[in-house]
Parts: structure tokens; C-alpha cells; sequence
């Protein structure tokens, strides 16, 4: 099983990219999932850390539907969507299990690097089966969550966790201890 993290998305529309600041509210973010969460206590969960989120960010959840076919088909099927969804994302990166690991700190630094440059983000995250080969060719920025397996809906709740974190500590606020 995969191990993926969630994206930001911005929009040719939004503002100049030189005025998007950690400091500043709304910046866009998507967060592009195979699947809907199956147990009632992850979405809540989920729906939690989003809350959370939206004073920092304008966080989308875009939820695609899981391929029909099997195997590589299946991951074949999938990506294309994920591409698609991630079209207008400047810059765009898969929770994969070989993905770069980093505390919550560094991530943090590493999001406030990524809006201080206007870059926005698109986080993906795959099917139990992961992503197909070719996509993660096509977009090299890999995120793991850590060593350990999770089941996607957990993923999806710790990736809005660890934003919601690092928009704290960007912020100087005391949840993160």
C-alpha cells in the first residue's frame, strides 16, 4: 500500500503570485485523492483538520473515482485522471512511500519556501494500489509520510494535519509543541 500526501492548486486567475505570502489568508491548495474516505470517523476527521486549514488557506478537496480495470490498467486509468486534476498546479507532488520524508518543521519550511515564491501546490494521493509509473516520472516531487504503511484515508487526515501544523508554525501559534 502507498503511502501519499496531499496539493495546492493555483489558478491563472488568482492573484499576481509575488502578493501570496504564509502570512497572507487564502492561499490555494488542492488536495487530490483517489477515492472518497470509507469509515465515517476518518471523513470526520478529515472535515476537521479542513476547518482548521481554512483560515490559512483556500484548501480544495478533489475526490476522483478509483479505476475500473485491474493492475496497470487500473494505474494507467487513474494517472490520466490525476493529471488532469493537477493541470493548473504550479508545482505538483505524489505521497508515494518513496517520497522525501521530512519533520514538521522542515515541511513547514518547506511550504512557506514554496508560497513565498507564489508556487502553489497540488498534493495527490493515489489508489491502495499507488501510481503508476509514468506519473511519477511525469511529477518527480515525491512526499512519504514515513516509513510505515497507512491506509489512504489516514493519509489524507495526517496530510491536512501536517498543513494545518505547518501554517502554525509559520505562524508562530502554539499548537505545535
Amino acid at each position: 500500500m502507498q503511502n501519499p500526501c496531499p496539493p495546492l492548486l493555483v489558478l491563472h486567475s488568482d492573484p499576481a503570485p509575488e502578493l501570496w505570502h504564509y502570512n497572507s489568508p487564502m492561499y490555494p491548495i488542492s488536495l487530490v485523492t483517489i477515492g472518497k474516505p470509507k469509515e465515517a470517523a476518518h471523513a470526520s476527521l478529515g472535515e476537521h483538520y479542513l476547518k482548521l486549514v481554512r483560515p490559512y488557506a483556500k484548501l480544495e478537496v478533489v475526490e476522483l473515482p478509483e479505476g475500473k480495470a485491474q493492475g496497470d490498467k487500473q494505474l494507467l486509468e487513474e494517472a490520466q485522471r490525476v493529471r488532469n486534476a493537477l493541470s493548473r498546479a504550479r508545482h505538483r507532488v505524489l505521497l508515494c512511500p518513496e517520497g522525501v520524508q521530512r519533520s514538521s518543521e522542515a515541511f513547514a519550511s518547506w511550504l512557506g519556501a514554496k508560497i513565498d515564491l507564489g508556487e502553489g501546490i497540488a498534493f495527490a494521493i493515489g489508489s491502495s494500489e499507488g501510481f503508476h509509473e509514468s506519473l511519477k516520472i511525469d511529477i518527480p516531487d515525491h512526499l512519504s509520510l514515513g516509513p510505515m504503511t497507512f491506509p489512504h484515508d489516514l493519509c489524507r487526515v495526517l496530510l491536512l494535519e501536517q498543513i494545518y501544523r505547518a501554517f502554525t508554525i509559520l505562524r508562530g501559534k502554539v499548537y505545535h509543541k
